[in-house]
């Protein structure tokens, strides 16, 4: 019980910190400390510190040597350079993983992707179609056997999430998102490395225009 009530702790002060840098409460370049922290929200100081440490591999901050955190400025060079990184190593995780993907393993990824077609014809928010699309990711790249690639994979994971479910997709991107998922498929299923890698690459490109257009406008 106690370790839940532990885990409870740190993941809502994380959350209460992200939306208040996403909203601008806490602007880009400020300096927060966990005493300011704590006084704020009347938690105690470890789920505070925890919150720190994973909201700096999110990338939303950087923590300062006895001096708390600084709070990074999400410009589009920081963003553009994030997925630029994201797509080189997600494309040498597909690749990696091919020859272990299984039937059943391309079975799952059919299915997932049939679900993402149907919330995007829905309507669906944002929020869902965020979690189907890493689950669709890391259902590919987990058959990788490169735990290090997927610790990179997964550094910036909460940050992209949290832009996506704050500013949405535009609706040719979702249009897009399904249709490269049908071509990553393909690509698998005839064991075409090359062909993988391009798909999984410009999706990844893709992903950072439509966000950047977004974070813009």
């Amino acid at each position: 019980m106690v370790k839940s009530a532990k885990v409870t702790a740190y993941a809502q002060v994380k959350e209460w910190i992200k939306e208040s840098i996403l909203s601008g409460e806490i602007p880009a370049g400020s300096r927060i400390t966990v005493a300011e922290i704590i006084e704020k929200y009347g938690v105690s100081q470890m789920p505070v510190r925890e919150a720190f440490q994973i909201l700096q591999g999110e990338g939303f901050i950087e923590l300062l040597p006895h001096r708390g955190a600084r709070v990074l400025s999400l410009t589009p060079q920081y963003l553009t350079n994030i997925y630029e990184i994201r797509g080189v190593v997600e494309g040498l995780l597909a690749k990696r993983s091919m020859p272990h993907l299984t039937i059943s393993g391309l079975n799952r990824l059919k299915e997932l992707n049939r679900q993402m077609e149907g919330m995007v014809q829905a309507g669906i928010a944002a929020e869902e179609l965020v979690k189907l699309d890493r689950q669709f990711h890391v259902a590919i790249y987990e058959n990788s056997n490169n735990p290090e690639g997927m610790l990179i994979y997964e550094k910036y994971v909460g940050l992209i999430g949290s832009l996506r479910n704050k500013y949405g997709y535009s609706s040719e991107r979702l249009a897009d998102m399904v249709k490269q998922h049908w071509l990553m498929i393909d690509a698998l299923q005839n064991q075409d490395a090359n062909m993988l890698v391009q798909i999984v690459q410009a999706h990844s490109e893709g992903a950072m225009l439509d966000l950047l257009k977004a974070m813009d406008n």
